[in-house]
């Protein structure tokens, strides 16, 4: 029996588009590995590239720190991360800069610390810097002490004088003069002394900032004992005001102050002013 030549000529149509279609199919999938290629090999060149990865740093703000220890300690802070990632560590597009700021500010012991990147080879930060020394302040005494605590020489008499206008209130303290850090010892000090450790020296410069950030006037102050959270403020006017450091440092300022204003605070001048108490205020007069 003769098989009908239309039926032959439809099912020859149906194959022709099958493999028709296979072929655009397979094209389809090779465009598509070659796209899935170009994107990975270019993406990888952009990662990779020279172009987006920092190697200057520009920094502003500085008065004793060097430009250059500052973009040492920037690269090695990058450098020195480590969760893996599939790009260079200084690679500009993946900067956390409010990371980078936190780190900066304890490794500088900084005020604070802005860093602004550009997405391409450079980034700014400026740095606030806080006293990199205080004088120490000890009976007769007044010595230099660097970060470490160390005594590196007693005042001369020019500086001397200067701070003993300090203390007299005969002139304030301005943003760069040094902290006065008052605590009478039983002994003599002289270079190399040791007066505390690195952790204290920067908790007493840290309480000189805050209590100026706060907006409290002031000559000079005795922080805390190790088994006392108890800070003794000799105000600008003379009177000595008693906080705590375990409390908010701004409120309590805030209250000397405000009490400051009131008929009864103005009217004199105290031995000592109490404000360790949150609503209180006590007054030795």
């Amino acid at each position: 029996m003769d098989i009908p030549r239309r039926s032959v000529r439809y099912r020859n149509s149906e194959l022709n588009d099958f493999l028709r279609s296979r072929s655009f199919s397979r094209r389809d999938t090779v465009f598509g590995l070659f796209g899935i290629i170009a994107v990975i090999g270019w993406s990888y060149v952009i990662l990779m590239s020279d172009a987006l990865q920092i190697n200057e740093v520009r920094a502003t703000g500085l008065q004793a720190l060097d430009e250059t220890d500052v973009t040492k300690e920037v690269f090695r802070i990058l450098d020195d991360r480590q969760q893996w990632r599939p790009w260079p560590k200084r690679h500009s597009w993946f900067l956390d800069e409010k990371a980078l700021e936190t780190v900066l500010r304890e490794r500088l012991f900084a005020a604070n610390v802005t860093v602004k990147k550009h997405f391409g080879q450079s980034i700014d930060i400026t740095v606030e810097e806080r006293a990199k020394r205080i004088i120490f302040h000890s009976r007769q005494q007044y010595a230099w002490v660097d970060l470490h605590g160390i005594v590196t020489s007693e005042l001369n008499e020019t500086e001397k004088k200067d701070a003993q206008a300090r203390l007299l209130g005969h002139r304030a303290a301005n943003a760069n003069d040094a902290p006065i850090i008052k605590r009478n010892l039983d002994e003599g000090i002289s270079q190399g002394f040791t007066t505390g450790d690195v952790r204290e020296v920067k908790e007493w410069i840290e309480l000189h900032d805050s209590l100026r950030k706060a907006g409290m006037e002031f000559r000079e102050f005795t922080p805390p004992t190790v088994s006392s959270t108890q800070l003794e403020v000799l105000a600008q006017n003379g009177e000595e005001v008693i906080m705590d450091i375990t409390a908010s440092i701004d409120m309590q300022v805030k209250t000397y102050q405000s009490f400051k204003k009131t008929d009864e605070g103005e009217k004199k001048l105290y031995d000592y002013i109490d404000v360790r108490v949150p609503g209180r205020v006590y007054v030795k007069e």
